[in-house]
């Protein structure tokens, strides 16, 4: 189930981060004044950075369970041992996705009617994706201390007996690894697992991962290289 990762130059300011068709034009929301130009917050991209994207789809069980999967972002154009080349990855972005529904991502991911909850019970859900060079076999292995891991992202839905119920997205790890990024120099695999997505729109069904990485290519030193191996045996 790989992934191809490919690069999109038409749409972002290689240098701001921005559309193009909207950086010269000075939208703003009604009634709010430009802020002055040493106001502006731009997103912290290099003159050298490249934005890469991919989707992963992935296959939910009939109880809406999935097992820890892979999928492969292939970085073989920037990345070579031999010739001392790498990337310095700096963000990484998820986005789940039901695939043909404009409706987005479901709040509820282990029911669409909270009062099907049975009472006097706790039902959760979750699902999970990471960011890793290293493929571990068991996503209970696996954290933001975990050798040779960026980041984590989960989106968690609870129901309680007292009827309330809690929706929440963590970002374990920071996402945004500027200035300097992560230095890779294999292809980056991305990890995904769920439970109990009881919701009819989840269960039994394809799903996607959206995927959005920043990176600067850059060439790999031995210091580089020693440092990487310092990172794989943290633990």
């Amino acid at each position: 189930m790989g992934i191809r990762g490919f690069i999109d130059r038409t749409c972002y300011d290689r240098v701001g981060g921005r559309r193009k068709d909207a950086s010269a034009q000075g939208l703003h929301v009604d009634n709010f004044p430009i802020p002055p130009p040493n106001k502006v917050i731009k997103m912290a991209k290099g003159a050298r950075d490249i934005i890469l994207r991919d989707r992963l789809e992935f296959t939910t069980t009939a109880t809406g369970n999935t097992s820890l999967v892979y999928g492969r972002v292939d970085l073989s154009d920037y990345v070579s041992i031999v010739k001392n080349e790498g990337l310095a990855i700096k963000e990484v972005r998820f986005q789940f996705r039901v695939p043909g529904d404009d409706n987005g991502w479901p709040i509820w991911m282990n029911t669409e009617d909270l009062t099907l909850i049975p009472p006097n019970s706790v039902a959760e859900a979750n699902i999970c994706a990471f960011a890793t060079t290293t493929a571990y076999e068991n996503a209970a292995d696996v954290g933001i201390a975990s050798p040779n891991v960026l980041c984590m992202f989960e989106k968690k839905s609870t129901v309680f007996p007292t009827g309330w119920a809690d929706y929440a997205d963590h970002a374990f790890g920071t996402p945004d690894l500027h200035p300097e990024g992560y230095d890779v120099v294999t292809d980056l695999l991305i990890g995904v697992y769920a439970n109990n997505l009881q919701n009819t729109r989840l269960v039994g069904t394809t799903l996607e991962l959206d995927i959005m990485i920043i990176a600067e290519p850059k060439k790999i030193t031995q210091k580089d290289l020693t440092q990487m191996l310092t990172q794989a045996q943290d633990l």
